[in-house]
């Protein structure tokens, strides 16, 4: 006969007391442990735990009374009676309780493996050692969950099957999501916005290349991803060969194609510098046909202005000087340990193609030559960058399967 559990009001296992009170109402052993409950209350005016991110389980909070205030990341959210939070593994978040009346929340976990956390960390406070951030942060470990104090990048999440990375240059998320979008006919394919842009958050210590480079490595990692193709247009594709630098041969980074990158040193090949030039200059530079991509920044609304003028003023920080490279980077790659593709428009008038062989032969990587385009082939030549890509994703054999 399959037993059915029926837990009281005044029943279940009693984890924690005091200001936050959590108690279990099924530890996962009616449900063969793909279902763990709890119900948490809040005293008024009370903090959770450290903001956290939960690597091998889903996470969900239902406010029975009283308000919670959930903070994701930078943000902040304050959720009423019925409402539902739900978090995905990777995602950092903590509640609180900002209000004058205890809050309720009923707490799930798909699998039960947080309900032994608790369990462990009331027997650590029953053996007389204190709930401290660097105590809890160490039970928390037991069970894939670690500390965040970081935001996570903004990004787009679409498709099934082998992950795949599409980074953005100085036009924003918006120059790539055609290709995105292409890419995910067949791929999972995630599009983060680099911090600063659209508005987004840009934490102080986010200031280099290579700062986003690690911040774009630690998402791969949060949401426990592997074998990720990481296909970057211009500053994108910069971003995408110091991830496989810090990534190495372990890390989640499968393998980089470079779509007209910038960020080396070419003797007697300079990145042209456009910064401050008028966007129908930029186009000139930017492609084989610019009239056909032309924009006229006054016939735009004023807040689309505003937010382009913002983009601009983030790129140009992120630019540097030496404008647009690294003098370490051309040496550096050789280093590169997986499988790479260099993607160039003929006509760009940033990088010329003299520039993108370089590229080429310091990582080893095939070359192909997209005709009729410029600086962003993607946009210019939407079928014929694709299928490069699609060449490189049908060659590159992953060595495991995202989990």
């Amino acid at each position: 006969m399959t037993l059915v559990s029926i837990v009281g009001p005044q029943a279940g296992e009693i984890m924690l007391g005091g200001a936050v009170t959590m108690r279990i109402l099924e530890d996962g052993s009616t449900t063969g442990h793909r279902l763990g409950i709890g119900e948490i209350t809040v005293a008024p005016h009370t903090d959770g735990p450290p903001q956290h991110r939960h690597a091998r389980h889903d996470e969900g909070f239902y406010v029975v009374s009283g308000t919670a205030r959930f903070t994701v990341g930078s943000d902040v959210h304050d959720a009423p009676a019925g409402s539902l939070v739900m978090v995905p593994p990777g995602a950092p978040h903590t509640f609180a309780n900002p209000g004058d009346e205890p809050a309720v929340l009923l707490n799930t976990f798909t699998p039960d493996l947080y309900v032994q956390y608790f369990r462990d960390l009331r027997a650590m406070v029953e053996g007389g050692t204190p709930m401290t951030p660097d105590s809890v942060a160490g039970v928390m470990a037991r069970y894939a969950t670690t500390p965040s104090t970081e935001y996570t990048p903004a990004y787009d999440d679409r498709g099934t099957g082998r992950p795949v990375m599409v980074l953005h240059g100085g036009g924003g998320p918006a120059s790539v999501l055609g290709l995105s979008a292409a890419l995910a006919a067949d791929h999972r394919v995630l599009t983060p916005t680099i911090p600063g842009f659209e508005g987004t958050p840009r934490p102080d210590d986010c200031r280099t290349v290579a700062d986003v480079a690690r911040r774009y490595l630690d998402l791969l990692v949060e949401r426990d991803l592997h074998d990720v193709v990481v296909v970057g247009s211009s500053v994108g594709g910069w971003i995408a060969a110091e991830m496989a630098l810090q990534s190495g041969a372990d890390g989640p980074v499968g393998g980089i194609v470079l779509v007209n990158a910038v960020g080396i040193e070419v003797p007697d090949h300079p990145v042209t510098d456009i910064s401050g030039l008028p966007l129908d200059r930029i186009a000139d530079f930017s492609y084989a046909d610019p009239d056909r991509f032309r924009i006229d920044p006054t016939t735009l609304p004023a807040a689309r202005q505003e937010a382009m003028a913002a983009n601009a003023a983030v790129f140009a920080d992120y630019a540097g000087d030496p404008y647009m490279l690294d003098p370490t980077l051309l040496g550096r790659l050789p280093a590169v340990t997986v499988p790479a593709a260099v993607v160039w428009g003929e006509a760009d008038g940033i990088v010329d193609v003299a520039y993108g062989r370089a590229y080429a032969e310091a990582l080893g990587a095939p070359f192909t030559l997209v005709e009729g385009a410029g600086h962003l082939p993607h946009v210019e030549q939407p079928e014929r960058t694709v299928a490069a890509v699609e060449v490189f994703l049908g060659a590159s054999v992953p060595t495991s399967t995202a989990r």
